[in-house]
């Protein structure tokens, strides 16, 4: 009776070792595995820097093609920006049509609503000027001002070409009731917490909020 005990107490620690070894290699696989798709998440962003969205624009046709659409855009959009950009000294000269916009065509939108417009600009440095300078120079709706005297919308928002796993979780860090506002960066999240002034960001989408907003 001993010894059958002993040998099941003996195969019992076995197996304890060997489920505890086992542990540690998924742990190893898995952090491996986050940092893969970081990696890889990376480098689709980068290959997005400098491709924009633009919402609130309809399509003269439904069929139109891309030097139709392209003129649309740069005409309605892009240029009285970019104009304001060289008046205020962010641009030497506004670029032509042909060398800001490599491609534009419509995305899959909601019943109801323009679709968006997806447009891939020469480099990123046009997009960063756009983004910038599009709250002071982008065409407004004729809508009076909002509360507090906020200006009306804009006509055409502008937005960074992000992916939709970046969307998803800047919208869930936005919905914390510790989150006061976030917002996406030249493809970065960057947040704000309630009840403070500075501007956090997020380093990786794949930490979980709770420990993103436990950093300092």
């Amino acid at each position: 009776m001993d010894e059958r005990f002993d040998e099941l107490a003996g195969l019992l620690k076995e197996l304890k070792e060997e489920n505890s070894k086992l542990k540690e290699r998924v742990s190893h696989l898995e952090k491996e595995n986050t940092g893969l798709k970081s990696k890889l998440h990376d480098i689709e962003m980068h290959s997005r820097s400098s491709n924009i969205r633009i919402f609130n624009l309809t399509p003269q046709r439904d069929d139109c093609g891309f030097e139709e659409l392209a003129d649309q855009v740069y005409d309605s959009v892009l240029l009285p920006i970019l104009q304001g950009a060289v008046r205020k000294g962010r641009l030497r000269e506004v670029p032509t049509k042909d060398r800001l916009i490599l491609s534009a065509h419509p995305l899959p939108g909601r019943d109801g609503k323009p679709r968006p417009i997806f447009c891939r600009l020469l480099n990123g440095y046009y997009r960063t000027i756009i983004l910038q300078c599009q709250k002071e120079f982008g065409g407004r709706s004729s809508q009076p001002p909002g509360p507090g005297r906020c200006p009306p919308p804009l006509l055409f928002p502008i937005y960074e070409d992000s992916t939709s796993e970046l969307f998803k979780f800047k919208q869930k860090l936005a919905a914390h009731s510790a989150v006061l506002a976030a917002w996406i960066s030249g493809g970065v999240i960057c947040f704000k917490l309630e009840n403070s002034d500075s501007i956090r960001k997020v380093k990786s989408i794949f930490d979980s909020i709770e420990s993103i907003l436990s950093l300092p």
